[in-house]
């Protein structure tokens, strides 16, 4: 029986694009549904293990698998792949590549987010960037309710909290330093000569910061972001790890690989 493979994601989150960008990859088939923030809990409580997006859901009939995690995610569409030289996790830095995908997902991930929150939550592109991909009624709502919604993120992420702001981008400049000291070597990816969820993982966590051409969500053009916000984005493009995002998301995001055409 062929399985039925459904990506349950918030429009705007970079979780999410990690997680589509590996399902790409690997050539699985998948249906994605896009809900805007708070909304998709009406779509996530009852599936257990928390609220959060993204969730991917396989199911076989009556029976589902259901992986809660961007990581997971990544190693569902990992095991799909043919070629050890393709894999996001080669057995040979698996290591290596969990313990940079578990970094990012803990620093780049949430500072990341609010960092850029900071200078968008209240501008005048918000509803186009929580609404996106979004079913009708979902855009309609998020309209009536956009200042709820936006109240609620502020205080679920601590947008603008003294200080906030500064600490995540502190934050984020020692990460890229971090990456920066890996790639000086002349290396072309953060592991070595494979391009892995490393990779993967820290170019689709940095999209709301770096804004890559490519990147899989509606993304504000630079020239209407906030002066400071495109003052930092502009400069950390500049840097190895920034040049290093926008280089992955050229050559590897709508890149795929072999598959072993277990998934259908």
């Amino acid at each position: 029986m062929a399985s039925k493979i459904h990506l349950i994601s918030i429009g705007p989150s970079h979780y999410c694009e990690k997680a589509r960008w590996g399902l790409d990859r690997a050539g699985i088939l998948y249906q994605e549904t896009k809900h805007v923030p708070v909304f998709h809990v009406l779509y996530t409580r009852g599936l257990g293990q928390g609220t959060s997006c993204p969730k991917l859901v396989v199911s076989e009939g009556e029976r589902y698998q259901l992986l809660n995690e961007s990581s997971d995610i990544l190693q569902f569409a990992d095991n799909n792949i043919k070629y050890e030289e393709d894999h996001l996790y080669p057995s040979t830095l698996k290591q290596s590549v969990q313990e940079w995908d578990i970094k990012f997902n803990q620093i780049v991930g949430p500072h990341v987010r609010r960092w850029s929150y900071y200078y968008l939550l209240y501008g005048k592109h918000i509803y186009q960037l929580l609404c996106q991909g979004a079913s009708g009624w979902q855009r309609w709502l998020g309209w009536l309710l956009m200042p709820l919604i936006k109240s609620h993120m502020n205080k679920l992420y601590g947008i603008k909290r003294p200080g906030a702001k500064e600490c995540s981008l502190e934050k984020i400049r020692q990460i890229f330093q971090e990456v920066a000291n890996v790639l000086a070597d002349g290396r072309p990816f953060i592991c070595g000569d494979q391009f892995t969820a490393a990779d993967l993982t820290f170019a689709a966590l940095c999209g709301p910061l770096l804004w890559p051409k490519g990147y899989g969500i509606y993304q504000v053009p630079i020239e209407q972001c906030p002066t400071e916000m495109a003052e930092v984005t502009l400069s950390l493009r500049e840097t190895l790890a920034g040049k290093h995002v926008l280089k992955m998301y050229e050559t590897q995001r709508y890149k795929k690989v072999t598959s072993k055409e277990l998934v259908r």
